[in-house]
């Protein structure tokens, strides 16, 4: 039997409505619709909520439910993608670093430069451009809604992050310090790097999550 099948029959079996059920899972009337008509899924951590809600195992809804799997197993891989990215930037902000104190002015290490330059644009578009598909969602909605609104809202953790990254770019245009640009340059990688590690802490579910 299929998740939306299973969660809609136990709710109406309980007498309950979509509000009530939304209430008690800390989600929107319209993410329990739309989990019982078949048009998103909610993630890992809500499911364990709604397994515990309705006394059914996990194993019970997902072993019918091949699209389910697929929608976790994409979470998954969504988060080893953003690990991968994070470490890609805070690597980034630490080479930055590094060739700004290396004083030979060799063809060689202007030529790696500019290469690691190009390798770091050219992955940033691609991890863009596959997004979507980790997040299992279209990339008609992504482009259409952006990420923030048809995946997720920030976390105050989030917006704490989002503050300081604002900070700390306001403070490389003013500073007149080439030295001090640099940290904050370095810095502001590194901030990027671990906002993409610890996403799940920057983000939480909106509503309709997964459509």
């Amino acid at each position: 039997m299929k998740f939306s099948t299973q969660i809609k029959m136990r709710r109406k079996k309980r007498g309950l409505t979509q509000s009530v059920v939304a209430k008690k899972l800390y989600v929107t009337r319209q993410t329990i619709s739309n989990w019982e008509q078949g048009k998103s899924y909610p993630d890992l951590n809500t499911l364990v909520r709604i397994s515990d809600f309705y006394q059914i195992s996990i194993d019970s809804l997902l072993r019918e439910d091949q699209d389910l799997q697929e929608f976790l197993e994409q979470g998954k891989a969504y988060n080893a993608f953003s690990i991968f990215r994070g470490l890609f930037f805070i690597m980034y902000g630490i080479f930055f670093l590094m060739f700004n104190y290396i004083n030979d002015s060799s063809s060689i290490i202007d030529v790696c430069t500019i290469l690691f330059a190009i390798v770091f644009g050219v992955a940033i578009l691609y991890g863009e451009h596959v997004k979507p598909f980790f997040l299992g969602i279209s990339k008609e909605r992504y482009h259409r809604e952006g990420i923030i609104k048809c995946y997720r809202k920030s976390s105050f953790i989030g917006k704490a992050a989002f503050l300081l990254a604002i900070i700390i770019m306001i403070g490389m245009v003013i500073s007149n310090n080439t030295d001090v640009a640099t940290y904050l340059e370095t810095a502001l990688l590194v901030l990027i790097g671990m906002m993409n590690i610890l996403h799940r802490y920057m983000w939480k579910p909106n509503a309709g999550a997964g459509e």
